[in-house]
């Protein structure tokens, strides 16, 4: 059983470390419309989280697991919100 429990924990290891190599996509890089696609997508995903009351919005794990399912990586929200901060601040 023990056996069982820790092949269980690695296959799900190397499932969120995939996911993640595969969601993120590194910002910094994007051109302007990339970034504001992906900062749509993003909120596209947070308000039908909210709307189909997936998660609590105390629920970190929760949200992150239900944005990866859509593509979306959720250590990429203050990344984004700093881009999109500097793009709004050129336009002014």
């Amino acid at each position: 059983m023990k056996r069982v429990v820790q092949s269980a924990f690695l296959a799900a290891g190397l499932l969120f470390s995939t996911i993640r190599a595969v969601a993120s996509p590194d910002i910094d890089l994007m051109s302007d419309i990339e970034v504001s696609e992906y900062a749509a997508r993003m909120s596209r995903v947070l308000e039908n989280i909210q709307y189909y009351q997936l998660c609590e919005q105390q629920d970190a794990r929760c949200v992150r697991t239900e944005m990866a399912h859509y593509g979306i990586s959720y250590d990429d929200k203050e990344t984004l919100q700093k881009r999109l901060t500097i793009m709004i601040g050129t336009i002014h």
